[in-house]
């Protein structure tokens, strides 16, 4: 499949050279800039629209992969009139485009085909702006290491950023009178509350004008009323004299102005919405180190085994290659504990619970010299996560595994008493039958948790009741869930349990929130601890009409 494309795309790129090659013969000496409109490049060669459509196959791919493409089109001008005609018009698309980090395509043109004076535009404005959108812009691209500014603190104190050792780093340059700031400020604040559990933010909020009295007013109307939670720190800062060229160092033209940076102070995202920054981190978060990619390459082949002995070995061989290496050992196995532990593929649960019980909670002695961190990065001994001490870990894991063995496969699930909302009795097994069942335990305060409501929310709504019932049981306590569920039921079963008489915290793995059962008629576990794509998948599989011959 993967050739294929290329070679979709080298068939495109060569009719946009024969293209670039047949309206040449009748093209213009005259370098077009925006001060014509695109209409009298009719006639005259390639329009923007043309490299646009040219182009705009490309998107998606690495800008040094692009560039290459960029310079063999640009190189098809028979002219320097053309030559300069096309490397403008690929450096408008690439100025403009919305894909972040392309505008280190429309730099590289600017500086290798006009900064250098190899052509020139006959307007003198789309020069000066060319200029100024490089020099402002270069020094900040994505994947470079941030620039450092030292500004001022309300105290007057100089500060110098990016500095620290927290996970993410959010430079925020804004002003008290710009009206996309007033929407920014208070979305950042939000997104750092619902959002940011489990890692350290640092949000640089640097003002960018020089009244101190309305600075202070801002900060007091538009930043104090939130309260963030412990693990995001918010830096006021400003430069009244000017002195830290930050408007070149960061291309502060206008507000807002909102920069992401990952543990090592490098640029991951430029040119963010609150929306955009939360979507980065996501992806950042989700990539694989190597230590996980030699895991993927591993254990993937395996997810889907019958015969757990093929995992279970491969833990083994791990353990007989590291164990008179403590270090290496330690950031091995809590790596691959955490791998195994949380894949989707069940097999691959089952290896994280032989792994927990075999090599943690049954060596304990082994782990008794890890440190463990809520700062930095996961490295031999010292281990990114949130444990007291050794002891705590090996409890955690030991009580882990324990829950991991509630309710396995193809087993019928524990049943449960619990309540409606106008306290009556209802037992799972009281829920009318349907070919599946989706048991969805979730908190009222957790963000994720509201995500997967929602998502579930639309999944019942596709399926009648005669196929898949949906039981959602708050595990809380909390009154306000009554108002809670009148606003955002979507009309499926809800139960609770507020004087806690079930034991459902000791029949089912409820550690963590949201989980995901999916039952089958008879109430067996199908699937266990799964997010709302596995699930939705799963119904669709099982749910899917057969094929009928005509």
């Amino acid at each position: 499949m993967r050739t294929g494309y290329h070679l979709i795309l080298q068939l495109l790129l060569s009719a946009a050279f024969l293209l670039t090659a047949a309206q040449a013969a009748s093209a213009q000496t005259t370098v077009e800039t925006p001060a014509a409109d695109t209409a009298a490049a009719a006639g005259k060669g390639l329009s923007q629209e043309d490299i646009n459509l040219v182009m705009s196959v490309f998107d998606g791919q690495q800008p040094y992969e692009i560039i290459s493409r960029a310079d063999a089109f640009i190189n098809t001008g028979k002219t320097p009139e053309e030559t300069a005609r096309i490397a403008w018009y690929i450096y408008n698309y690439y100025r403009s485009s919305n894909i972040m980090g392309y505008d280190e395509i429309a730099i590289y043109i600017a500086d290798s085909y006009f900064l250098n004076k190899r052509y020139t535009l006959p307007d003198e404005n789309a020069m000066m702006e060319m200029r100024l959108f490089a020099e402002t812009n270069r020094n900040s691209l994505i994947g470079m290491k941030a620039p450092s500014l030292t500004l001022q603190d309300p105290a007057g104190t100089e500060i110098r950023i990016p500095d620290g050792d927290q996970d993410y780093s959010v430079l925020y340059f804004y002003d008290d009178e710009c009206p996309g700031c007033v929407r920014t400020t208070p979305a950042l604040m939000q997104y750092m509350i619902r959002n940011s559990a489990g890692l350290n933010f640092t949000i640089y909020m640097v003002y960018t004008q020089n009244d101190r009295e309305r600075w202070m007013d801002y900060i007091q109307k538009a930043v104090q009323p939130f309260t963030l939670p412990a693990n995001v720190r918010t830096v006021h800062l400003w430069d009244p004299d000017m002195t830290s060229d930050f408007v070149t160092k960061y291309g502060v033209i206008s507000t807002p102005k909102l920069f992401l940076l990952d543990r090592n102070g490098n640029i991951i995202g430029r040119e963010l919405t609150p929306t955009a920054l939360g979507q980065v981190v996501d992806v950042h978060e989700s990539q694989l180190n190597p230590t996980e990619m030699i895991f993927e390459q591993i254990f993937t082949p395996l997810a889907n085994t019958t015969d757990t002995t093929l995992i279970t070995k491969e833990i083994d061989t791990f353990f007989e290659d590291s164990k008179d290496n403590p270090d290496f050992f330690h950031e091995l196995f809590y790596t691959l504990y955490q791998y195994l532990r949380t894949s989707t593929a069940y097999p691959l649960q089952q290896g994280a619970a032989y792994l927990a019980n075999k090599y943690i909670a049954s060596m304990p002695e082994l782990w008794e010299t890890v440190t463990f961190t809520d700062k930095g990065e996961t490295s031999g001994s010292v281990i990114r996560a949130d444990f007291k001490s050794p002891q705590d870990f090996i409890d955690q894991t030991a009580l882990a595994v324990l829950m991991f063995y509630r309710n396995p496969l193809d087993k019928p699930v524990t049943d449960l008493e619990l309540r409606t909302p106008k306290n009556k009795k209802m037992r799972i097994y009281d829920v009318p039958e349907a070919e599946y069942t989706v048991l969805y335990f979730y908190s009222m305060d957790c963000g994720l948790c509201n995500a997967v409501t929602e998502e579930l929310g639309k999944m019942y709504r596709q399926y009648s009741p005669s196929e898949v019932q949906f039981i959602a049981v708050y595990t809380g306590r909390d009154r306000s869930w009554k108002k809670y569920i009148k606003e955002n039921d979507p009309g499926w079963i809800n139960l609770w349990d507020q004087k806690r008489t079930s034991g459902m915290f000791d029949k089912y793995d409820l550690m963590d929130v949201p989980a995901i059962y999916l039952l089958d008629s008879e109430k067996k576990t199908v699937a266990k601890d799964i997010n709302p794509d596995v699930l939705g998948a799963l119904l669709e599989y099982f749910l899917e009409p057969e094929a009928t011959e005509e």
